[in-house]
């Protein structure tokens, strides 16, 4: 008998145990979703009144240079090289004829965040446009941040009306650059 008891005690342990650890990332996940939204929030929040602010600096190259946010080397290198092309070229349209992070030539006046999903280190949140207080029907963009060390990197926008993304246009672009003299 008491053998017994020993053993059902050591089943029981390892049964409690692995219950615990097989929990942990189920209660890390909620967490993951609700600091990547949270950052992404926070990010909107904060670029929308710039892209409205009357100034000499388009949003999206003071939202690279904001200490805040952080978005990955690619993408920042990217967004640079296509913010000079832009500048060198004021007579033809070289680089985005677009708010990059907004998917828009006329934003709404506030963005929320709907839906997240946190998958091996990398978030996607589903971004609507409001106006007149009603959220869009679709998403007008989909960031995709990554998780390093404790901060959530921006890494791509995507844009799921036009089935493409941030740096897939930043690509083409700088090819279509490089294809024609004197860009």
């Amino acid at each position: 008998m008491n053998c017994f008891r020993l053993v059902r005690k050591a089943v029981s342990s390892s049964l409690l145990l692995t219950a615990f650890v097989a929990s942990a990332p189920a209660q890390a996940a909620p967490k993951a979703e609700a600091s990547c939204r949270a950052a992404v929030q926070k990010f909107y929040d904060w670029y929308v009144p710039e892209v409205f602010r009357e100034k000499q600096t388009w949003a999206a190259k003071s939202a690279l240079e904001s200490k805040e946010f952080a978005f990955s080397p690619e993408l920042r290198k990217s967004l640079r090289e296509d913010f000079a092309a832009s500048a060198a070229n004021k007579s033809e349209i070289v680089g985005l004829d677009f708010d990059p992070f907004l998917a828009s030539q006329d934003p709404a006046h506030k963005y929320v965040v709907d839906k997240v999903l946190v998958k091996d280190g990398h978030c996607r949140a589903d971004v609507y446009g409001v106006e007149s207080g009603k959220k869009a029907k679709k998403p007008d963009v989909r960031p995709e941040l990554q998780l390093r060390g404790k901060t959530w990197v921006f890494v791509d926008f995507h844009y799921p009306q036009e089935n493409g993304s941030l740096l897939s246009i930043l690509r083409e672009l700088r090819k279509d650059r490089q294809r024609k003299p004197g860009s």
